[in-house]
């Protein structure tokens, strides 16, 4: 079974060193679509050609290339740009009867911003050299240092095929230990071609990353939230059912308009992604760096970036207007690394992970390219440690889903999982399994749909639990510490005020339980000062002489003493409010209810005039009490009768 593996081809040089006629020479496909183009023979959109590779060493592989040609013009890097950023392998064109221009230096600091591993070098128009050997060895000093230092250099003509074989030979030895495209299940298609087709609809066409794609899904443009379903799927004009991860891609959405000066809808610069992918954010941070190398003619590759100043930021097939700031200095030096914050005019939506390059403002000079550390970052706390440790942390391991993590929580202390998957170019299942081993070394602890940091959740767990012992020594005589009291106490340190219900849960393992609306010491039984338990002896004493008509309340809490006697003896169960001011012995209610309900049922019915005759009570008494039984269920009030239930 020939076993299909897809890659992205993407070219790369200066105008007018043949990128366009290799393409062609490879494939027989004209990249060159425009007439404009084909007039002038300068490539000035993208072009794109496939190409089937069936690798010698590998009889069973075959290499499926969608190869995205660039333009070479300096008038044309933002098109540039929008067609590198999803490609395997570069294929890096220098005349050999040119040599290194001022384009090729730019376009080696993308490939080098875009984290471009694996290159070829074709030394084009070999025909034309007048010693070969001088053109490659000029083209390798020209290298050195570069992502492209070690990339292979292969004499080639398009005009008379010299080299093509052999270039088509490294290419499948460079991809022949490439890994497949990530495929981390979140779909993610940068649009570089939106058009409609009468009957048919819109058409998308672009590089899929990130997740399988399928006729029937349904999809949103990023950043305008617009869904569709997919109608169909062609991968080089081939109806196809489903598409994966590196494969050039068109797509049939019916439902989504194309873009207008009049309406929002598809077009270059836009982004496709899986329904509840997150939203698009306006601030990212990144680790920025900048080349040392100068490139000819673009005086702003020389000079410091300052802080404030506005660039363009290019991301997947597009660009947006932004202003950036540096975090531990005032500007950026070529060839130095600086963490940084991007405000961007429009939100965009993007991922920790992401590579980013950066053009000034003007669009005549490459100054930048970046990793983002934070696809959704505050613009608060700026230059705060914990902010800068964050990003100091991820900037050495962007790729670490385990650093990505811990990062997390030092900073956040409570990390809200769905929020965090949804950045990740990682799966759901990978960000589980790192949150269980977390869980498992005790480093974090589960608390509902998040993970908090141990340190953090044990110091506030702690917190609480000491504030309820505090509460016990304070009061002894005090059954627990009111929530309402506790809950105030807390909730500054709580990142989230529901997150209050978590520490009551969690504090049980600590000793403290919930009783009623009160938090209290399993252990704990309170007790009374000396003064107190005289004060509570004697309003017993007083209750017990007429149990059904006791004194009023505030004869019977006279002083300070006998006011937390009385409380006493209501939260201990021993005495029971009926009233504001009524309170009589527990034992008394409850031997006065079944005398209640046994007159009840013997007559039927009863009024409260014919009860409290029975109980031998006054009306201060008997209607409060008639009351409380009828909001226990006991009795049930009809008219001027009692019956019970």
């Amino acid at each position: 079974m020939i076993n299909e593996r897809h890659y992205i081809l993407g070219t790369a040089g200066h105008i007018d060193h043949g990128k366009s006629s290799l393409v062609r020479a490879l494939t027989g496909t004209d990249p060159d679509r425009l007439p404009e183009e084909q007039l002038r023979g300068v490539t000035i959109e993208l072009g794109f050609a496939h190409l089937s590779l069936a690798d010698p060493s590998q009889m069973d592989s075959v290499y499926e290339l969608g190869i995205v040609d660039v333009p070479g013009h300096a008038d044309f890097v933002n098109n540039m740009v929008a067609g590198v950023g999803g490609m395997d392998v570069a294929l890096f064109a220098v005349a050999a009867d040119d040599g290194w221009m001022p384009q090729s230096e730019e376009h080696l600091h993308i490939l080098s911003f875009l984290g471009i591993e694996r290159s070829i070098v074709a030394l084009t128009k070999s025909d034309l050299a007048e010693d070969l050997e001088f053109s490659m060895e000029f083209v390798r000093d020209s290298l050195q240092g570069t992502i492209l230092e070690a990339a292979p250099i292969i004499p080639v003509s398009s005009i008379t095929g010299e080299g093509i074989e052999e270039l088509k030979a490294e290419l499948c030895v460079q991809l022949a230990d490439a890994p497949p495209s990530p495929n981390f299940a979140k779909p993610l298609l940068p649009v570089d071609r939106a058009f409609s087709v009468k009957g048919i609809g819109t058409v998308i066409t672009g590089t899929l990353s990130g997740g399988d794609l399928k006729v029937g899904d349904r999809l949103v443009l990023q950043p305008d939230g617009l869904e569709s379903h997919v109608r169909s799927i062609q991968n080089h004009s081939r109806s196809v059912p489903s598409a994966s991860p590196g494969m050039r891609t068109a797509l049939n959405l019916p439902e989504l308009p194309v873009a207008s000066k009049s309406r929002q809808g598809a077009h270059r610069g836009t982004l496709l992604t899986a329904p509840g992918a997150g939203d698009p954010s306006d601030t990212i941070n990144i680790n920025m760096r900048r080349l040392p190398r100068e490139i000819p003619g673009q005086l702003a590759t020389k000079r410091s970036l300052p802080s404030g100043r506005r660039v363009r930021v290019h991301h997947g097939s597009g660009f947006v207007g932004a202003r950036i700031y540096f975090i531990e200095s005032k500007n950026i030096s070529p060839g130095e690394t600086q963490l940084a914050q991007l405000r961007f005019d429009e939100p965009r939506f993007m991922m920790v992970g992401d590579h980013v390059v950066l053009r000034d403002w003007s669009g005549e000079a490459t100054v930048g390219g970046g990793v983002i550390l934070d696809a959704e970052a505050s613009r608060r706390h700026l230059r705060s440690e914990e902010q800068i440790r964050f990003l100091h942390q991820r900037a050495k391991a962007p790729d670490d889903l385990r650093v990505i993590f811990k990062s997390a929580l030092e900073r956040d202390c409570l990390v809200v999982l769905e929020e965090l998957r949804a950045r990740l170019r990682f799966s759901d299942r990978e960000v589980e399994e790192v949150a269980a081993q977390l869980l498992k070394e005790e480093a974090a602890y589960r608390i509902g749909a998040s993970l908090g940091a141990a340190d953090w959740w044990n110091t506030l767990l702690t917190r609480a639990a000491d504030l309820v012992g505090a509460y016990h020594k304070k009061n002894a005589d005090l059954p627990g510490l009111p929530l309402a009291d506790l809950r105030q106490a807390m909730i500054g340190r709580l990142p989230n005020p529901n997150l209050f219900d978590s520490v009551i849960e969690h504090l049980a393992p600590r000793g403290v339980n919930q009783r009623g609306t009160i938090l209290a010491e399993d252990s704990f039984n309170p007790t009374l000062p000396e003064e107190i338990r005289a004060a509570a002896n004697a309003i017993e004493k007083q209750l017990r002489q007429e149990p059904l008509n006791p004194p009023s309340r505030s004869d019977l809490a006279v002083d300070s003493p006998s006011r937390r006697a009385l409380s006493f003896l209501i939260r201990s169960g021993v005495a029971t409010e009926l009233a504001e001011k009524v309170v009589i012995l527990t034992e008394a209610y409850e031997e006065a209810g079944i005398k209640v309900l046994t007159f009840i049922k013997s007559k039927g019915q009863a009024t409260a005039s014919e009860l409290r005759q029975e109980l031998d009570t006054s009306r201060r008494i008997i209607m409060p009490l008639l009351e409380r039984m009828d909001s226990e269920g006991k009795t049930r009030r009809n008219g001027d009768f009692r019956t019970a239930t």
